[in-house]
């Protein structure tokens, strides 16, 4: 054998030694990281499993003891108003009752079902009212044995005003739960409101699903990290093969060092790799080796750079352009091309609109920073309920909104959602004005208005200036409707009656010729939502007291906003904390805005503005002329002088 064939043979060898040699380190380095992988992508999972569990029992468990107490709560202020002067209780004839029987028999849902329930018992322990009626009549003294910690609860109630606490219980399946209870004495009667769920099933749902999210995890990760190894794997094998020619070819010494040389900023590549592809984009190679292994290791330094610079400037002209327009409208426009586009589609949607009563009249004196502070804390709670119930904000003009619901994600429930946002939107009010009256700002009255139709919506406007919104004779329709709508009421038109009557409460319905429309519309007026989303508005007493003499008032008319004039004699002759029943001298008009000023016994104006609008005119006794008022601002001071005129206690009826 030659030489050369001795070395061509010697090399060949060499060769297959070197790359079974790189082989077989290969698969061991391979599978051993492959395994190390797997096993630290469990315990990552793990880890954040168990932080999320328990950061979502602690924040659900939080939010059904809330709940309950605030359930608890407005049992007794029910209670309180329904039973307010009895000085005697007729058990029989308390359980007949349907009204007290629904209130003090209510459920207690969480996101997923049934979570609990409200009972009503004396200061003795014997059950009033129970959603099960063969309780009624016992005494829970008879469960002291089997569940003492109840008992003591129970026992407790009888001489404090507020007990609360937890005791366990076994289910139907043999697990040990914790119920949470809620024992509340209701003033002025010797019943106690009880509120009780399993506080289980506010988080018990979500773990389930945290739990079964962490194993599509593990298995999403195993499966890419086996992907990647066997990616990984013939990618070495290759180089090895290829290596192995070099380094015969140039000598081993040579072969060595360039191995060494290469392999070693390769592996460091690999791993930044992965790193990028979890979204760690800060990772940095060393910058080592042959030139162009320290080129590639400086451009991949550079690509994290930029990727990390991209995400933070996509983030924050996300987060920016959300302020402007609707996160979902932010969304379309970031994931879809075409969807700026100028045009649009006719889609079926919910329109909302609110408008403060009275607001230019009640800023009139405010200095501008003020007003903008006074606007502000009224709007941040209502985008906030907004963004909440998935509405796309289409304008904001001052103190009025309009948005509407249903587009561009299509929402099945879109009427139903309106409304319950709407109800919402008017029940945090009483949140506003508390801030308000500590502020010593004024009381903030609100119309909200829904209506349901084909409209077109879509991009409108230029090539360079444009916005997502909706036209057609359905949002001019409600307009109309929120201009009818008084403080603290929710109207809806008909169309959107049709898709929720079966979820709402009807307070009162009325007829109104608008303009553009040809026949009178039917709007109902909402206090109240069933289903999963529970609301409800507190009543104002609006039964007209008749005062025993004429209340002189000065009444002015305002008309676009702007207070026109005076009438020529006005007075008082029966009112409520919603309205009241005029006389006067001169002309008003139906649903014309005034405002009232109470006067005192000098006949001077006192603080405090009423707004309200006028519900209807004719004419009196003796041809005198006559108007019905329905209040849409009293402030707080103005709102106790009325209920004294109503003969209402301090504590009694609603803040104005």
């Amino acid at each position: 054998m030659s030489i050369r064939a001795y070395l061509i043979f010697s090399y060949v060898v060499l060769i297959l030694l070197l790359s079974l040699g790189m082989w077989a380190v290969d698969e061991f380095v391979v599978e051993r990281m492959e395994a190390s992988n797997i096993a630290f992508a469990e315990e990552g999972v793990m880890e954040i499993t168990t932080a999320n569990y328990q950061l979502a029992k602690q924040i659900l468990t939080s939010y059904g003891e809330a709940v309950v107490e605030d359930k608890a709560e407005d049992m007794v202020r029910e209670l309180g108003y329904l039973l307010k002067g009895k000085k005697r209780f007729d058990y029989s004839q308390m359980r007949r009752d349907k009204v007290l029987r629904d209130l003090c028999t209510q459920e207690i849902r969480s996101r997923h079902g049934v979570a609990g329930y409200l009972d009503l018992i004396d200061n003795k322990g014997y059950a009033v009212l129970h959603p099960n009626r063969a309780v009624e009549g016992k005494n829970f003294q008879v469960w002291q044995e089997q569940y003492p910690k109840m008992w003591e609860l129970v026992r407790q109630s009888f001489s404090q005003p507020r007990v609360k606490g937890y005791y366990t219980f076994m289910d139907t399946q043999n697990r040990i739960r914790e119920k949470f209870m809620v024992l509340q004495q209701v003033p002025g009667t010797p019943f106690i409101a009880v509120a009780a769920v399993n506080i289980d099933d506010f988080f018990l749902p979500v773990v389930s699903r945290i739990r079964q999210a962490s194993q599509e995890v593990v298995a999403n990760a195993k499966v890419q990290i086996k992907d990647h190894a066997a990616k990984v794997d013939y990618q070495v094998k290759a180089a090895g093969l290829v290596g192995g020619l070099v380094f015969i070819l140039l000598a081993l010494l040579s072969a060595f060092y360039f191995a060494h040389a290469i392999s070693r900023p390769i592996l460091h590549l690999r791993r930044g790799v992965e790193q990028v592809g979890e979204g760690n984009f800060a990772v940095t190679v060393p910058e080592r080796g042959a030139r162009e292994v320290i080129h590639l290791a400086h451009s991949f330094n550079r690509l994290g750079e930029r990727l990390t610079d991209y995400i933070a400037k996509r983030d924050f002209i996300r987060d920016t352009f959300g302020r402007y327009v609707t996160m979902e409208v932010v969304k379309k426009l970031l994931e879809d091309e075409s969807a700026l586009e100028m045009g649009g589609e006719t889609r079926e949607v919910s329109i909302l609109m609110s408008d403060i009563r009275g607001f230019t009249a009640l800023t009139a004196g405010m200095a501008p920073e003020d007003v903008i502070t006074f606007l502000n804390r009224y709007l941040s709670k209502m985008i906030e309920i907004l963004v909440d119930y998935h509405a796309v904000i289409d304008e904001i003009v001052g103190d009025g909104i309009l948005a509407f619901f249903g587009a561009p994600e299509l929402q099945e429930d879109h009427a139903v959602r309106a409304v319950a946002c709407a109800l919402e939107m008017q029940a945090a009010m009483e949140e506003i004005n508390r801030a308000n009256k500590a502020d010593g700002l004024p009381h903030l009255e609100m119309g909200v208005a829904v209506n349901t139709g084909q409209v077109v919506v879509g991009n409108i406007g230029s090539e360079k200036r444009a916005k997502y919104s909706v036209v057609g004779a359905h949002v001019n329709f409600t307009s109309r409707i929120e201009s009818y709508a008084l403080g603290g009421q929710v109207l809806i038109s008909e169309d959107t009656y049709r898709e929720v009557k079966d979820v709402v409460t009807v307070r009162d319905t009325l007829k109104a010729e608008m303009k553009g429309v040809p026949d009178p519309a039917t709007l109902y007026e909402i206090g109240g939502m069933t289903g999963p989303y529970s609301i409800t508005l507190p009543e104002k007493l609006d039964i007209l007291t008749p005062l025993p003499e004429k209340l002189p008032i000065h009444l002015y008319r305002i008309h676009e906003k702007i207070v026109a004039g005076a009438t020529e004699g006005a007075w008082i002759t029966h009112i409520c904390e919603t309205g009241a029943a005029i006389g006067y001298e001169g002309d008003l008009l139906e649903w014309e805005d005034v405002k009232i000023h109470l006067l005192d016994k000098e006949g001077r104006e006192e603080t405090g503005k009423i707004y309200g609008k006028v519900t209807a005119v004719q004419t009196g006794p003796g041809g005198g002329h006559e108007a019905a008022i329905r209040f849409t601002s009293v402030p707080p001071e103005t709102a106790q002088k009325i209920r004294g005129l109503m003969g209402i206690g301090m504590g009694e009826g609603m803040e104005g």
